[in-house]
Formats: structure tokens, sequence, C-alpha cells
């Protein structure tokens, strides 16, 4: 491929409205994940962020009775996706903490793991706790409430990472702690 999107784009603004639907349609019939991008850019809803979530959730922990392997860069994938056609912050950390959420069990009840599952795993939770200041309050009172419900399940597993996840959500602590006492100055 040597034309980069400059050349796409220029041959878009040639195209009648009629064209460019004809284009996106293509587009849609080509593959699912085209579909689901369209759908969460176009006509967000509810159920295709539970779509995202049961998919996410199934790469990182699926049933241990299937023969289903676990897949961290397609979960990862699934979250990108979604916040790239979705641009929804508390989705997308909704996600992320699901894909914590997920791993961490998995980890705990079936004794899964190693150095890159759990970066992964705490690379996400990073990112959630990043994200919190620019959620609005009544979901971030949600996601801090599910980090507190993080704690547990760590506890259960090895490699250092109840240690680290108890780090990561004691920064966030301290983050908020700091912004209450700026408050009152």
């Amino acid at each position: 491929m040597t034309d980069g999107w400059g050349h796409i784009k220029t041959r878009l603004k040639t195209l009648a409205t009629g064209e460019l639907i004809d284009l996106i349609r293509d587009l849609y019939r080509v593959s699912p994940e085209n579909r689901q991008f369209l759908h969460g850019r176009l006509v967000p809803n509810a159920l295709n962020l539970e779509q995202y979530r049961e998919r996410v959730v199934d790469a990182v922990f699926p049933d241990p009775l299937s023969r289903k392997r676990i897949r961290i860069a397609e979960a990862e994938r699934l979250i990108r996706n979604f916040r790239l056609s979705t641009r929804d912050d508390v989705g997308t950390t909704d996600l992320m903490l699901a894909f914590v959420e997920a791993g961490t069990e998995q980890a705990a009840d079936l004794g899964y793991g190693d150095e890159k599952y759990f970066a992964a795993l705490l690379r996400a939770l990073e990112s959630v706790v990043n994200a919190l200041p620019s959620l609005p309050s009544e979901s971030r009172s949600s996601v801090e409430e599910r980090l507190r419900g993080l704690r547990k399940p760590a506890s259960r597993v090895g490699w250092g990472y109840p240690d680290a996840v108890r780090d990561v959500i004691a920064k966030r602590a301290r983050a908020v702690q700091q912004g209450d006492e700026a408050d009152e100055r």
C-alpha cells in the first residue's frame, strides 16, 4: 500500500452523498468489526457496551471447560475499538475495569498468569485510575467502588500482583485526598 490516508481523504471529498453511503454500506457488509464500529459511532446504545463487555470478559476468562485460549491482545483490541468507535470515556473505563476484574478472577480462581499477563492487567488498571478525574461524578463513584472490590480477589493471586493493585488504588486515594486539600485552600 503506497497511498496513505491523505489520498483516501482527497478521493472521499469528491464522492457524492449516495456514493459515500454505498461505500459505508460495503464496509458494513465486509466484517463484523466494521458493523460494530459503525453501530458504536452512529447508533450507540447500552446493548453495544454490553456486547463488548461480554467479548472482553470471554477473551480474558473463557469458560474453563471450553477449549478457548486466553486472548489478552483480543480483549485489548476490543477496548481500543470501542473507544475509537464510540468516543465514550465512561464505557471505555467500564470495559477496562471489566478486563481487570475478569483477569484477576481468572488468576485467582485458576492460578493463571505470567509476567506479560499481569503487566497487561496493571496497564489497564492504571488507565482506569488515570481516567477517573475526567469521569462524571456518578460514574466515578461506581468505578471507585469496583476498584475497592478488586482488592479481595487480587489478594488471592501471587506474582506480587496484590501489592501492585494496592499501590495503584492507593495512588488514586492519595490523588483524591490531595485534590480535596487543594479545594479546601
